[in-house]
């Protein structure tokens, strides 16, 4: 494991395969690659056993952590950050289970038509 993880994982396939994951992230900062690596697992979890599974919980449940919250909202605030159909659910359906708006909304326009 990289020095100072604040990720917490008991299942040890989703801790091996979010493991994996952070060691091949470049460019970002160690928090930004355990949001990444964490949105990864429940990517590929959720693909593999389906939204009910407990890996997928489980990296939700960090994702939306005290610890990585304040990663997450930088995550999907960061300049071009990455967004598709999927994505964009996701981000949603975590800020729904925040409770607040998790992206950037400086440039959404005011009126939209």
């Amino acid at each position: 494991m990289h020095e100072g993880l604040t990720v917490n994982l008991t299942d040890p396939q989703l801790r091996k395969f979010y493991e994996a994951n952070f060691g091949t992230i470049a460019g970002f900062s160690d928090d930004l690659r355990q949001v990444s690596a964490l949105i990864a697992a429940h990517d590929f979890f959720q693909m593999m056993e389906g939204p009910h599974s407990s890996r997928v919980h489980e990296a939700i449940e960090q994702l939306l952590s005290p610890d990585l919250r304040p990663c997450l909202r930088g995550w999907y605030q960061r300049c071009g950050a990455e967004t598709n159909y999927a994505s964009n659910d996701f981000r949603d359906h975590l800020s729904q289970l925040a409770g607040e708006r998790l992206e950037d909304t400086t440039y959404l326009p005011l009126n939209p038509s």
